[in-house]
């Protein structure tokens, strides 16, 4: 049995209001979807776009495609699928979206911030990119042009292994989507490497690649799901959170959500 003392205790000294929002749904502890939206509008620019930051936690901010990618789990998880938030973002999808069908971070973005997490070929972080907003929109329940032109984009790079083994979050991307009925063979060689990863992933990277599970309707007896829940288990330390070198109180609240969630804490 998991107990979390700890970590409601170091969430609630260290997170900002979302964090502690989250950790209030995580944990079925009453709030209202005025605070909800309030507190998520920070998030969002005009064009639809999303920041991970709030403009008080980072003045010098600029919306994304990565972190609209990010932020859209948001939604799914306060259920606000139809709302505002998720018509600003489907038009800014459609907006950046290539004549080809495919995704790549903004220039804008490239040109304030670079991202150091990139590849060198292009060709691997477009196929994330473009698989990404697929999984995305797919988990938020939305099949519509975006995804059907993103998803013939993607076919003819299926048969390209380095590609999607390019990054580990290509592999998921393709299993957590809507575009994995059409995978065929390819499906069951992403589970196999998916698998293989799961024993080496970082409390982090395990809690997007759980997450993206639970959004793609995976149940708790799937193995790649029980036993990554296993292994997130095993990463929270004993201070009660999970490490992160980046967002350590974002990466908790999302474990125990994930832990509450597919197990009621009993694990």
């Amino acid at each position: 049995m998991t107990t979390w003392n700890k970590t409601i205790q170091f969430v609630r000294e260290n997170g900002n209001p979302l964090d502690q929002l989250r950790l209030c749904r995580a944990l079925d502890i009453s709030y209202t979807r005025a605070e909800v939206e309030e507190i998520l509008a920070a998030y969002q620019f005009p064009d639809g776009s999303w920041d991970y930051f709030s403009p008080e936690e980072k003045p010098d901010r600029i919306g994304s495609l990565g972190g609209t990618i990010h932020c859209l789990r948001w939604l799914r998880e306060f259920g606000l699928g139809s709302s505002h938030f998720m018509a600003h973002t489907l038009e800014f999808l459609t907006t950046i979206q290539n004549s080809d069908g495919s995704f790549y971070e903004t220039e804008a973005k490239l040109a304030h911030s670079p991202q150091e997490w990139l590849q060198k070929e292009t060709i691997i972080d477009r196929f994330y990119f473009t698989a990404g907003v697929c999984m995305r929109l797919s988990s938020l329940g939305y099949e519509n042009s975006i995804i059907e032109s993103a998803s013939k984009w993607l076919e003819p790079h299926h048969t390209n292994w380095e590609i999607v083994t390019g990054t580990w979050y290509n592999v998921w991307a393709l299993l957590c989507s809507s575009e994995a009925v059409r995978l065929g063979p390819l499906y069951q060689r992403c589970y196999t490497k998916a698998h293989e990863w799961i024993p080496h992933l970082k409390a982090g990277p395990l809690t997007w690649f759980l997450d993206a599970c639970q959004g793609a309707h995976f149940p708790t007896n799937e193995p790649l799901v029980t036993e990554g829940l296993h292994r997130l288990v095993n990463l929270q330390n004993e201070e009660g959170f999970w490490p992160d070198p980046h967002a350590p109180v974002e990466v908790t609240v999302t474990a125990v959500r994930l832990l509450t969630e597919y197990t009621d804490g009993d694990i």
